[in-house]
């Protein structure tokens, strides 16, 4: 998938917050998880020399975000992140990124990248969650975004995000966006002509048709979604019925 955009640098805050989410590496029995091993390679060549295996302290990357402390699991959320956005909107590192080749074959790879100033963009995570609950707005039903039920999933990539002073268009809950993309689907048991031969837009229904090997079928979950009102969030039996009807195909699609 096309991106020009890659992090970076982080700047992490100084106290952290419990996470559902264990710090990698952990299984249970493990009560302290605070720092990774090192495992050397060509990506350390311009570190200072340092003996195989050793932790490098000097390292940010060499600490991770999650860690495990007394058996709680913490992260460290970013305060400042700092992208590095290709020059005319190239994939990631494609430019920027010099390499070369060493006597023995290897490949040695520049980071330099990290400090073309001129190429950053910088993000502040607490600005927008700040914006994201104040001002931010489910496309489909138009409820707020509050923890535990955000409003950040969205249906396209790199869609316009408005300004500072606005809210993010394009947004949707989770279960929101599901009802909205079975609404936009074709649903006909036999499908018109499609713009594009086996996809695109319907000429019976003028939704649109998903591509799919051997030619798209909606599932049953998706027609009990396109059933929901349009502006409204699936209530609680109908969110376990779909729940059900996906785990069961997707457990007819592993038989296969």
């Amino acid at each position: 998938m096309h991106d020009p955009d890659v992090v970076a640098h982080e700047i992490r805050r100084p106290w952290p917050q419990r996470s559902s989410l264990p710090a990698t590496g952990c299984h249970d029995g493990v009560r302290w998880r605070v720092r990774l091993h090192h495992d050397c390679g060509p990506w350390c060549a311009d570190d200072p020399p340092h003996r195989t295996g050793a932790f490098p302290w000097w390292k940010p990357s060499s600490y991770m975000s999650h860690t495990r402390l007394a058996g709680r699991d913490f992260y460290w959320p970013p305060l400042v992140v700092v992208w590095h956005r290709e020059p005319g909107g190239r994939d990631a590192l494609s430019v920027c990124r010099r390499r070369w080749q060493r006597p023995d074959g290897t490949w040695r790879f520049s980071r330099s990248w990290r400090w073309h100033v001129w190429h950053w963009r910088l993000q502040f995570p607490p600005l927008q969650a700040l914006r994201r609950w104040a001002l931010t707005r489910c496309a489909w039903c138009g409820g707020p975004s509050r923890k535990g039920d955000v409003v950040n999933f969205s249906g396209s990539w790199g869609g316009p995000r408005g300004h500072w002073w606005q809210g993010e268009p394009g947004l949707f809950h989770r279960d929101c966006i599901e009802v909205d993309r079975a609404h936009r689907t074709c649903m006909c048991v036999t499908p018109g002509r499609l713009d594009h031969g086996d996809y695109g837009t319907c000429s019976v229904c003028g939704k649109f048709r998903p591509w799919a090997q051997g030619g798209y079928r909606p599932t049953q979950a998706e027609r009990l979604l396109a059933q929901v009102p349009a502006g409204t969030r699936p209530d609680a039996d109908t969110a376990r019925r779909v729940a059900a009807l996906w785990e069961a195909h997707r457990a007819t699609e592993g038989q296969r």
